[in-house]
C-alpha cells in the first residue's frame, strides 16, 4: 500500500534556496546524531474523485502506525501489516493472510515509506521555502522538494518542520495519479534500547504463519 520516495514540485530551473538548504541541513544533522528514532504517525490517504458527485469521505483512509529506525534497519507497524528490515532482508507480514514475504532489501527512489520521512537528501532534489505558518501555536516552515528524476511516481512533497526543534512534523506526498499521502508525526523519541530482534521477523511469534521466501 505504501510507496517509497521523497520529493516536491519545483521548476527544474529553480535554484535551491540558501534558507531552505540551511534548514534541511540542520534537520539532517539532528536526525543523524541519534542512534535510532522511534515515532508514531497517522497516515491519511486521499484518492481523487472519478465523478464530481463522489463522496470524499469514501475516498479517504486513515491509518495509524509506528516506525523504528536505526541506520539501514527499520520496523514499521500499521493496521494489519508489519515490515521488518535488518538492512539486508525485508519481511512483509500481512495479518489477514497469515503470510510473510521475504525479499532482499533494495533501496530505490521510486518508492516511499515512513522510514524516509526522516531522511533529508543533499542530492537528487531541488527545494525551496513554500510557506511559514503556525501549527498548534508552534512556528513551522514548509519546504517543497522536487526530484530530479521525473520518472518517479510522485512529483511533489511538502515537508513541515518545527522551527524551534528542527523536527519534521508532517510530510505530504503528491503522486502523479492524484493520490495524496499525508504522514502526520504524532510522537517522536530517540536513542531507545534495541536489539537485532527488533528488526527481524520471528516466525515463532506468529503461529501458523506461511513463509514465502522470494530471495
Amino acid at each position: 500500500m505504501l510507496l517509497w520516495g521523497l520529493c516536491a514540485f519545483v521548476n527544474q530551473t529553480t535554484i535551491n534556496e540558501p534558507e531552505a538548504a540551511a534548514l534541511l541541513q540542520k534537520v539532517s544533522d539532528k536526525y543523524k546524531s541519534y542512534k535510532n528514532i522511534s515515532a508514531s504517525f497517522r497516515l491519511l490517504i486521499s484518492r481523487p474523485k472519478v465523478k464530481p458527485d463522489d463522496d470524499e469521505r469514501k475516498l479517504t483512509d486513515t491509518i495509524d502506525g509506528t516506525v523504528l529506525l536505526e541506520g539501514a534497519k527499520f520496523h514499521i507497524q500499521m493496521d494489519g501489516q508489519q515490515i521488518y528490515c535488518d538492512g539486508k532482508n525485508v519481511w512483509t507480514y500481512i495479518a489477514s493472510d497469515k503470510e510473510v514475504q521475504v525479499n532482499y532489501f533494495e533501496e530505490n527512489e521510486e518508492s516511499f515509506s515512513p522510514s524516509k520521512i526522516f531522511s533529508m537528501y543533499a542530492e537528487g532534489y531541488s527545494y525551496r521555502i513554500k510557506e511559514k505558518k503556525t501549527v498548534g501555536n508552534k512556528p513551522c516552515t514548509v519546504v517543497e522538494m522536487s526530484p530530479v528524476n521525473k520518472k518517479v511516481s510522485y512529483f511533489k512533497i511538502d515537508v513541515t518542520i518545527d522551527d524551534n526543534t528542527q523536527q519534521i512534523t508532517e510530510s505530504k506526498i503528491y503522486e502523479r495519479n492524484g493520490v495524496r499521502y499525508i504522514y502526520k508525526i504524532t510522537k517522536q523519541s530517540y536513542n531507545i534500547s534495541t536489539s537485532d530482534a527488533s528488526f527481524t521477523f520471528d516466525v515463532k511469534r506468529f503461529p501458523g504463519v506461511k513463509v514465502v521466501d522470494l530471495r
